[in-house]
């Protein structure tokens, strides 16, 4: 986790790192201030979307429908960075099982896909696993396996209608 957040965790002899503890940001210590942060995420009302935003929304919450029995809920947000060395580009919360994805990644169609399938990995990985992390195995199947039958149902046309106005 704390290499997602920018940084490189460093193992020590039980002895230093306790000697260390209170002069040195401990792995744990990164997490929850990255935790933190990232409760302060503000959803983007939709009557406040630029139409080309709105249009990408559209298209991401059809994937998600066609993706999810149930869909998890998505958002447009304000997210604040996860650490000071890494943007946040999405994130999904497991308290609420909703995706939010930054009004930065929704400026193009592929930034949105990329950025959506991502954390629809985590929601998938969250429902089978009751864990969400990133680079772990299971979120790397998930992904893929999401991005397959995104592709599989723009290959039969299922988003047609969306895509005429989505900006690559």
């Amino acid at each position: 986790m704390v290499s997602h957040l920018g940084y490189q965790s460093v193992g020590l002899h039980w002895g230093v790192r306790d000697a260390l503890a209170r002069a040195v940001t401990t792995d744990s210590d990164i997490v929850k201030q990255s935790q933190e942060r990232l409760r302060e995420v503000e959803v983007i009302p939709e009557q406040r979307l630029q139409p080309h935003h709105f249009t990408h929304l559209k298209l991401a919450r059809a994937i998600a429908a066609k993706v999810f029995y149930t869909p998890p809920p998505v958002h447009v947000a304000v997210i604040p960075p996860a650490s000071d060395r890494v943007r946040t580009a999405g994130m999904y919360s497991t308290r609420t099982g909703e995706v939010y994805i930054s009004m930065e990644m929704m400026e193009r169609g592929r930034t949105m896909v990329d950025t959506l399938v991502h954390e629809l990995a985590h929601h998938r990985q969250y429902r089978t696993y009751r864990e969400a992390e990133d680079l772990t195995p299971a979120h790397a199947e998930a992904m893929t396996n999401i991005a397959a039958q995104v592709v599989e149902e723009t290959a039969k046309g299922t988003f047609d209608d969306l895509l005429k106005e989505v900006t690559w």
